[in-house]
């Protein structure tokens, strides 16, 4: 297994693993099952989607936390045809890991080192979390918005709460996407 970390971006996690056949193929469509090396599942958290290469052949498709302190892939018909892979067959694996922490913006820095319950929740959200209150800290027009913003963060993290309050940036982004 290698990650590779010498470049910008998502890491790249390399490994061989043996396909196995699903529990219960019947349900699942013939699906085969990998099991990902624990060193690159503790770096994952929850279940994640992943783009990715089995024996050279593109996928996209998600990672789930197992039993076994790490994550499975479902490997479907179509992902093993084009790995020409089969069940008790070994395979080749190339993941891109997930982006790269985005650096915290210094005045959120700044408001989040003097509110212990705040930081506290910071660093238990997920990437996906945290990227969504930098988002709304971010689109601030104004600079007086932007402070209001940073303040209300704070203020709704040492609440608990661990999503923005006022924008549903998923909504928002589908219903631009259908304005098109």
């Amino acid at each position: 297994m290698r990650n590779n970390k010498d470049r910008a971006g998502p890491s790249v996690f390399r490994f061989e693993a043996q396909l196995v056949r699903h529990p219960k193929p019947a349900q699942q469509g013939g699906w085969g099952l990998v099991n990902v090396p624990k060193s690159i599942g503790k770096q994952l958290r929850g279940m994640t989607t992943v783009e990715g290469t089995i024996n050279g052949h593109p996928f996209r498709a998600a990672l789930e936390p197992n039993s076994s302190g790490s994550h499975s892939l479902r490997v479907n018909q179509a992902m093993r045809r084009g790995a020409s892979a089969d069940p008790g067959d070994k395979v080749q694996f190339a993941i891109l890991g997930p982006e790269p922490e985005p650096k915290l913006p210094a005045d959120l820095r700044v408001a989040l080192s003097t509110a212990r319950e705040a930081k506290t929740l910071w660093g238990d959200l997920t990437r996906l979390g945290r990227l969504d209150w930098m988002r709304w800290i971010n689109s601030a027009k104004t600079p007086e918005t932007r402070a209001r913003r940073v303040r209300r963060t704070v203020e709704q993290l040492s609440s608990g709460k661990r999503r923005p309050c006022c924008v549903n940036f998923y909504e928002f982004m589908l219903h631009r996407v259908g304005e098109q």
